[in-house]
């Protein structure tokens, strides 16, 4: 019996999870990958929908080896929190001004403090 649920010829990536946002938002670990995902393929610059997230809810849930179903529960729980929009039209993501400010502005202030060498305890 077999435990790897990796799928043939997908490659998987990874996620830097900001713990201390993730907690102060209530956010599962799954919710979490999925908004960093659509944050930063919604940031695409030769996107053709830029600002957007296009990918399909199948092509989430496959970088991460999750279901659809998980994508789309994760989805329900970002947009409860404020932290993502869909466009009604094209059914396209992204990530609100507030997933921008605690979570995004979150690593940058620690990126600046490592390279200052600040303390971070």
């Amino acid at each position: 019996m077999s435990y790897d649920k990796r799928k043939s010829g997908i490659k998987y990536g990874f996620t830097t999870i900001q713990h201390d946002p993730r907690l102060k938002f209530e956010l599962s670990t799954e919710a979490y990958c999925v908004a960093d995902a659509i944050y930063n393929l919604s940031n695409n610059p030769s996107s053709i929908a830029p600002g957007w997230c296009y990918s399909s809810r199948q092509s989430i849930a496959d970088m991460f080896g999750i279901s659809k179903r998980s994508v789309q529960r994760a989805l329900e729980e970002l947009k409860n929190k404020e932290l993502l929009i869909v466009n009604e039209d094209t059914n396209f993501l992204r990530t609100t001004q507030k997933w921008f400010d605690e979570f995004v502005q979150y690593q940058l202030q620690k990126n600046v403090q490592i390279s200052r060498g600040d303390n971070l305890s």
